[in-house]
């Protein structure tokens, strides 16, 4: 990260009560080896690593009082289109991915939704569309989102886009973002970088938020 990047990632994070830590997808079909990808085969990897990462990323930012928000994607079929069934014949094992109800949708193990934390669930790649996240940030004063979870190329990808278009500042943890696919994960990250948010890492995040933390109280 060069230091413009650097200073105004410390600027959108400077009041952390403006700041909601979206943590998206981090579900057991995703992350977990008895989940519909662990079983497979696709390298869950990434995602695995992650999980332990996010739930202490998540703890502190709470000590901080920054606003958590858990997305579940869902699959129903209520949700499916016939343009998304077309799409679904190149990989039918989708169909079974995040059921509603199903323990593959639950939040991968070690991951906690505490009192004062939202949840919200999606149909789509991206937390915004058709959901209430955009309402519910507004309506608890949010200005920036940090984004983390999985896929890089996907759905983190598609919210970040969604959440610059809705006039959010965007911030991505990179080490707090799991893939499948390291090449496209690295391509998106690097786009996403250029045109829609500021990609850094958790550890940068918390030192703005530390930074931001004395003065606050100084104030008060």
């Amino acid at each position: 990260m060069d230091a413009l990047s650097e200073k105004l990632v410390r600027e959108v994070c400077a009041a952390p009560e403006r700041l909601a830590v979206v943590v998206i997808d981090m579900q057991r079909d995703f992350c977990s080896p008895d989940g519909v990808f662990g079983r497979g085969g696709v390298d869950i990897s990434a995602n695995a690593r992650i999980v332990p990462l996010v739930a202490s990323f998540v703890d502190q930012m709470r000590r901080h009082k920054a606003l958590i928000v858990w997305v579940r994607q869902l699959w129903s079929d209520r949700y499916i289109s016939p343009a998304i069934s077309r799409r679904l014949r190149r990989a039918p094992e989708r169909r079974t991915l995040c059921l509603a109800g199903s323990p593959g949708a639950e939040l991968a193990e070690g991951l906690r939704v505490a009192d004062g934390d939202i949840v919200v669930e999606k149909y789509r790649y991206s937390a915004f569309h058709g959901s209430s996240l955009d309402q519910l940030l507004r309506s608890n004063g949010i200005q920036t989102v940090v984004l983390v979870g999985t896929a890089a190329n996907g759905c983190v990808d598609t919210t970040a886009r969604d959440a610059a278009q809705l006039e959010y500042d965007v911030v991505i943890a990179a080490d707090l973002v799991g893939y499948t696919d390291a090449r496209l994960a690295q391509a998106a990250l690097d786009n996403l970088d250029r045109h829609f948010a500021f990609v850094c890492s958790s550890a940068d995040v918390l030192a703005a938020v530390g930074a931001a933390a004395p003065a606050s109280g100084k104030e008060a």
